[in-house]
């Protein structure tokens, strides 16, 4: 790997951990954006891997709600990685740039009507059966197409919870899904010795950008940090859709 490489994956990665750890989300488009500007696309996933498992997992337990967020959203956690194991074996192959264009249509749409026009809620008597349902919505999706996004993004925002318990509650689902991710990828036998000595030397810029997100979310209002979440969203729906072109 040469030096250009290795400062694009740091580059790629503080850029990612920040937006992980402002918004809990966004750290695999992010990263595997940046990093396919110089590297092929499977060692850009296999090196993101480590780095959004471990922080989803400190995304997961930092907060100290983590027992009453898994019994509120535990059935969506697990169902979401049953579908990614079910449709990732069943396809065996994660999905085409298409169809991630096309989720991150569905993600601008939603993040646009949310800041300009539509503040969607859902009732938490709806989350008994909401929650499993979006959940194997979720994870079929990811199954298919390598990204967590879609359903459960827009309806995590559309739940009445504190922005500290939305980005654990995010953390908690994605642990799930990527560690399913991770099973599907080392079936489709995409790590070498490289990639993987690449995604553990990822960790270090990853929590330096985590560690500068945290200071930004902490410092913002709710309302703000709602803005905030939904241009997230809206910045990684069109990344995403940047395959279409």
């Amino acid at each position: 790997m040469t030096v250009s490489q290795m400062l694009v994956i740091a580059g790629a990665f503080v850029l990612a951990g920040i937006a992980k750890g402002t918004l809990g989300i966004g750290l695999p488009p992010i990263a595997i954006g940046v990093m396919t500007l110089a590297l092929p696309l499977g060692d850009a996933l296999a090196i993101m891997m480590l780095p959004t498992v471990v922080t989803n997992v400190f995304q997961a337990l930092y907060g100290g709600r983590l027992a009453p967020l898994l019994r509120r959203f535990g059935s969506m956690a697990v169902a979401a990685a049953v579908g990614v194991i079910v449709v990732a074996v069943t396809v065996d192959k994660l999905g085409t740039a298409g169809m991630v264009g096309w989720l991150g249509l569905l993600l601008v749409l939603y993040a646009s009507l949310a800041l300009f026009a539509w503040r969607p809620t859902m009732p938490r008597a709806a989350e008994v059966w909401a929650n499993p349902l979006i959940g194997l919505a979720s994870g079929a999706v990811a199954g298919v197409t390598g990204m967590a996004a879609v359903p459960f993004l827009p309806y995590m925002q559309s739940l009445q919870i504190s922005r500290n318990e939305l980005v654990q509650g995010l953390g908690i689902i994605f642990t799930f899904i990527m560690g399913a991710l991770a099973i599907a990828l080392i079936h489709q036998n995409i790590f070498h010795t490289a990639n993987t000595i690449g995604s553990v030397a990822a960790l270090v810029p990853t929590f330096i950008g985590v560690w500068l997100g945290q200071k930004i979310r902490h410092a913002a209002s709710p309302e703000t940090f709602r803005k905030i979440f939904l241009f997230g969203m809206l910045g990684l729906g069109l990344n995403m859709a940047y395959g279409l072109l």
